[in-house]
């Protein structure tokens, strides 16, 4: 009776021992590092928290065709459903390292028959029997390690998530670059064969003088190469056209061809959202390669708990029940096994380095990529703010062309300048429309980069 008073007693500790030891997560527990950010870029007006990236890049693009092939894009473009499988993939990980923490059961069927001779007895004896059985086996999670698997794989999750958010931004912003490009090369185009027509009439009436004597064969000339020079750049634009729109046509998962446009190069950015920048810390919550990188040390951090737990005892329980006929009722059994690493030749605790090692790295990969991200927004910053006095300066610069081209014109028709003079007034004319053309797409594109650098396009 003695054994018997003590027996449930001594179950009891053993239950609430192996509860405790359950409560227990070996390995260090996260923390978000603690960087300094400063309070505001480098290049900024002023400290606001209001960012240009708050605003949704439907209300940013005015142009109705340019929102029309974003949505495209975000409907079929190939990485972005590369990335969306990726994250089916880590959510369905994160479901394997749940499951690890519950029991497995499972059950199993056997009919046996056996006939065996006996001389001795002059026949033979028969034997069949069948079963079916549920058979039940658990690890027991003493020291947390499936629950830091577990936590690994949520982080492994939400980085695939991060990652794909990356690729949605990146296209929003890759396909309005793309573009307001076609633009610009469509712009230059039509510029560069206005200037052919102004050639062809001016080679037209230099001829005519010719004639008429009050101009020589070098005039003739000279307008003739001059027609052939800008003739010559019409092909290379029109070969930049073409490959842009099927450059455009892949982003948004289509075989080549044309690309519509709408407005012109002018009107696509609606100039009443002022870019303002906001503060570097919301950076960290906002930007979707940080978010990932900040993902990867919490997996790796959860990894360096489970190196950790697979140094140590584990007990796992196994037990069955069912039925036997030629036992000719229930049969079960239950086991309980502990297992212990003694001696591995050092291979345990070489992979806890390892996961240590890993996890400084991504402390490291961390540190980078905050402070890449607040370097991309303070050029960003710097970038639009110049280029706005370089857009100012190609005005002023085509304007004054435009004056100097038609005074050498008009001068040379009147006799008082030579036709060098028009020839140069032409070619700075031209080269200063293309300048303006590229420095107002520059502006464009630099908008567009400080959108991205700030987190932009997650609405």
């Amino acid at each position: 009776m003695a054994s018997t008073k003590i027996k449930y007693p001594l179950l009891l500790v053993v239950a609430l021992f192996i509860l405790f030891l359950s409560g227990c997560k070996v390995g260090p527990k996260y923390a978000r590092p603690d960087y300094n950010t400063d309070t505001t870029y480098r290049f900024a007006a002023g400290y606001d928290t209001v960012s240009f990236a708050d605003t949704s890049w439907t209300y940013l693009f005015r142009d109705s065709v340019l929102r029309n092939l974003i949505v495209r894009g975000l409907q079929n473009n190939f990485d972005l459903k590369i990335a969306y499988e990726r994250v089916n993939q880590a959510r369905a990980s994160f479901k394997e390292a749940r499951a690890e923490m519950w029991p497995s059961i499972g059950i199993s069927g056997a009919a046996e028959y056996n006939n065996i001779a006996n001389p001795l007895a002059g026949g033979s004896v028969e034997y069949h029997d069948f079963y079916a059985t549920a058979n039940l086996s658990w690890e027991l999670d003493i020291w947390g390690k499936m629950r830091r698997q577990k936590e690994s794989s949520m982080a492994d999750l939400l980085a695939q998530e991060a990652y794909q958010q990356g690729i949605r931004i990146s296209l929003i912003a890759e396909i309005a670059s793309a573009y307001f490009n076609l633009l610009e090369y469509q712009d230059e185009l039509q510029i560069t064969r206005y200037n052919v027509q102004i050639r062809e009439k001016s080679l037209e009436l230099n001829k005519y003088k010719m004639i008429a004597g009050t101009a020589s064969g070098l005039v003739v000339a000279q307008a003739e190469a001059e027609l052939a020079l800008v003739v010559s750049k019409v092909p290379v634009l029109e070969r930049a056209v073409a490959l842009q729109e099927d450059g455009i046509r892949m982003l948004l998962g289509q075989l080549p061809g044309p690309v519509p446009t709408g407005d012109s190069i002018l009107y696509q950015i609606n100039t009443d959202i002022i870019p303002k920048e906001g503060i570097p810390s919301q950076l960290i919550v906002r930007r979707p390669d940080i978010i990932q990188v900040e993902q990867q040390l919490i997996s790796a951090n959860a990894q360096v708990g489970v190196a950790r737990a697979k140094m140590l005892p584990t007990i796992g329980i196994s037990a069955n029940i069912g039925y036997s006929y030629s036992a000719a009722g229930i049969i079960g059994s239950a086991i309980g096994n502990l297992v212990a690493p003694i001696f591995s030749f050092g291979k345990l605790k070489a992979g806890f380095r390892r996961s240590q090692a890993y996890k400084e790295e991504m402390l490291a990969t961390y540190q980078k990529t905050i402070y890449n991200g607040i370097r991309e927004v303070s050029d960003g910053i710097v970038s639009v703010e110049k280029q706005k006095q370089v857009v100012a300066a190609n005005q002023n610069l085509m304007a004054a062309a435009q004056t100097a081209y038609n005074l050498s014109d008009q001068l040379y028709n009147a006799g008082y300048a030579s036709y060098l003079d028009v020839l140069d007034a032409q070619r700075t004319l031209y080269q200063a429309q293309v300048s303006l053309s590229q420095a107002q797409n520059d502006q464009l594109l630099y908008v567009v980069s400080l959108y991205l650098a700030l987190g932009g396009g997650w609405k």
